[in-house]
C-alpha cells in the first residue's frame, strides 16, 4: 500500500467518522428538541404551502390553502406532512457538506445554497403535486412516491459533486462554478 492509497483511506475513514457523528448528532437533536417542539417543521410546511400558493395564484389557478393543505377547488387537497416538508433531505445534503473536507467559507456557502435550493425545489414539487390531482388523479400515489428522484435528487448529487470538486481544487469559488456548463 502506497502513501497516497494510505492518505484516501484516512480521508474516507474521516468522512464515514464525521457523517456518522453529524448524522447521530442531528437525530438526536431532531428527536429528543425538535420534532416535539414542531415550530421548525411546522413552519417549514405552512411557507411551502404559503409560497406554492402564491406561485400557482399568479400562474393563473384559482387555489387555496388551509393550514398545511393545498387544494384546486373540485380536486383532492395536498397536505404536506413533517416527513414532506424537506427537512430530511436539508440535513442529509448539510452533513454531506459538513463531512467532506473543505474551507469554512465554501462550506457555509454550499451550506446556504443547497438547503436554498431543496427548499425552493419542494415549493416546486408541492405545486405540481396540485396540479397533479387535476391531470393525473390516478397516478399521484406514484407521482408523489418517485418525485423525490425527479425533483431533488438529480440537483443534490450535482451540488455534491460540485462540492467534492471545488471543495478539493478552489479555495473560494465563484457562483459561476455552480453552473451547469
Amino acid at each position: 500500500m502506497t502513501a497516497l492509497d494510505r492518505e484516501k483511506g484516512n480521508h474516507l475513514i474521516g468522512f464515514i467518522l464525521k457523517a456518522f457523528c453529524f448524522y447521530t448528532v442531528w437525530q438526536i437533536l431532531y428527536d429528543l428538541v425538535l420534532l416535539p417542539d414542531g415550530r421548525l417543521d411546522e413552519f417549514l410546511a405552512l411557507s411551502v404551502v404559503s409560497n406554492a400558493k402564491n406561485f400557482l395564484t399568479i400562474l393563473g389557478w384559482n387555489i387555496y390553502s388551509l393550514d398545511r393543505l393545498l387544494y384546486i377547488e373540485g380536486y383532492k387537497s395536498v397536505e404536506i406532512l413533517n416527513g414532506c416538508n424537506a427537512l430530511t433531505l436539508m440535513a442529509l445534503y448539510s452533513g454531506f457538506i459538513v463531512s467532506f473536507n473543505g474551507t469554512f467559507v465554501n462550506r457555509a456557502k454550499f451550506l446556504l445554497i443547497g438547503v436554498f435550493a431543496i427548499y425552493v425545489l419542494n415549493v416546486v414539487r408541492i405545486m405540481s403535486f396540485s396540479i397533479a390531482t387535476v391531470y393525473f388523479q390516478h397516478y399521484w400515489n406514484l407521482f408523489h412516491e418517485f418525485s423525490p428522484f425527479l425533483f431533488f435528487y438529480p440537483i443534490v448529487l450535482y451540488l455534491w459533486y460540485q462540492w467534492t470538486i471545488v471543495g478539493q481544487n478552489n479555495p473560494t469559488p465563484s457562483y459561476s462554478d455552480l453552473s451547469l456548463s
